[in-house]
């Protein structure tokens, strides 16, 4: 099982980094909060020696979540540093019509070659993981359990799987899990796996995304990707993403001997 912690009055909660138990991650339950240094001093001391079952697990870092520039000073007050920046994008649902395209061939596909999305089932979520394991960098993959975290973040959710439709649907490419909280939809998590890149299918579940937010009408969508991810923010701009003016963070501490 993954420990956790959990801060109720500090709205904060660690648990283990997916597929690296050594780092802890310090996830903000209030996206609005900014902590005192003290608070974080505070989680620090709890997170570095986690107990459960007779067994101690010694964390070597902890690493935040993305966070907003104005939450991010006292973190890094608190001896935190930068290890990713990211591009917070937008896109207006209510005035801008949403692009529908399920199962049309992706652009430079193979001839005869359609794009099936729909819901993701329980037991695939290995196959989503695997998906996301091969298309980002070591130390930014999920596992299942952590894909499942993802998607339980908001109040609603959806996941789809693209698959190739030529084979009877039976070959997974990518996924999107996207979620919801009032008027504002979120982009969660989207992959595609590097077999298929180039294709359009990342431009695909962006549509879908897209059109499932707008059916619960959702006023906004949010979405964020790392700053020098060239290709996903040209796929983003292409579905009528705007870049907004402040970078998201992820900072980390590390454990001094």
């Amino acid at each position: 099982m993954r420990q956790a912690i959990a801060f109720p009055s500090a709205r904060a909660r660690i648990r283990a980094w997916p597929l690296d138990a050594s780092i802890g991650h310090l996830v903000m339950l209030d996206v609005a909060m900014v902590p005192t240094v003290d608070q974080i001093d505070r989680w620090l001391a709890e997170a570095y020696d986690v107990s459960s079952d007779g067994t101690t697990v010694t964390r070597r870092a902890v690493r935040t979540g993305a966070l907003y520039p104005r939450a991010a000073g006292p973190f890094a007050d608190a001896g935190f540093e930068v290890v990713d920046r990211l591009a917070l994008l937008a896109r207006t649902l209510t005035t801008t019509p949403v692009r529908r395209t399920p199962g049309a061939p992706p652009s430079g596909s193979p001839a005869g070659s359609t794009i099936k999305i729909r819901r993701v089932r329980r037991r695939e979520m290995d196959a989503l993981a695997d998906i996301d394991q091969a298309a980002f960098a070591a130390g930014w993959r999920n596992d299942a359990h952590s894909l499942g975290e993802i998607a339980s973040a908001t109040p609603r959710s959806c996941r789809r799987l693209a698959l190739d439709d030529r084979d009877g649907g039976r070959r997974p490419l990518g996924f999107q899990i996207t979620g919801h909280a009032g008027p504002t939809g979120y982009i969660q998590r989207l992959a595609v796996h590097p077999d298929a890149w180039g294709h359009g299918i990342g431009a695909q579940l962006v549509d879908d995304a897209l059109a499932w937010l707008s059916r619960r009408g959702v006023d906004r969508a949010l979405v964020n990707t790392g700053v020098d991810n060239v290709r996903a923010l040209r796929m983003y701009r292409a579905a009528g993403f705007e870049t907004l003016g402040e970078e998201l963070v992820v900072l980390e501490h590390r454990r001094t001997a």
